[in-house]
């Protein structure tokens, strides 16, 4: 699984998708391997960030060689999450993940971490149940037909029609003089 990581253009980002039983890890819509939940034995953060310090064109001429007191500092942010899990066999694995931004590898290793978790795997248990029983009300929905929606709005009170592009000014009936309803 390593090599398919290393292998991932730096462009490309790497995602780990927790499921009840194993963390996937995804890039461009690839499959590059799965991690058991039971084997993760620990999950941390390395910086791998460097500074690199150069002196400019219009310092070196402007200064000579004094422009090397004063350098450039370029900074390349790179992290990489580091997952250590132990397979069916009994053997030790470690899988470097890389990121480019903090912030997202701080989520991904927020994410891991809850996911190790009783309370975490009951969270992904319970939105993995509400996404299947959405799946199914649509697929419901969808053998029942569309929905007419009527063009005309009709007055509560005075029960007068009106169509709904040619709606009176205000918002009011007409004839009673009341609002109309157009959340129906």
């Amino acid at each position: 699984m390593q090599d398919l990581l290393d292998a991932v253009p730096a462009d490309q980002k790497v995602a780990i998708l927790p499921t009840t039983d194993t963390l996937i890890l995804y890039a461009s819509e690839k499959e590059l391997g799965r991690i058991p939940l039971n084997g993760v034995v620990d999950v941390s953060l390395i910086d791998d960030s460097t500074v690199r310090r150069r002196p400019t064109i219009w310092r070196f001429l402007l200064l000579g060689p004094l422009a090397f007191l004063w350098l450039k500092a370029t900074i390349r942010e790179a992290f990489r999450l580091c997952i250590q899990w132990k397979d069916s066999e009994g053997a030790y694995h470690f899988t470097h993940v890389p990121i480019a931004t903090r912030i997202m590898a701080n989520h991904m290793l927020n994410t891991v971490e809850s996911s190790l978790t009783p309370e975490g795997r009951m969270k992904l248990d319970q939105k993995a149940s509400k996404g299947r029983m959405m799946a199914a009300a649509s697929a419901i929905k969808q053998h029942q037909g569309p929905v007419e929606i009527s063009p005309f709005v009709t007055c509560g009170y005075c029960r007068m029609e009106f169509r709904k592009t040619d709606l009176p000014p205000g918002g009011k009936c007409q004839v009673c003089g009341r609002s109309l309803n157009l959340d129906v």
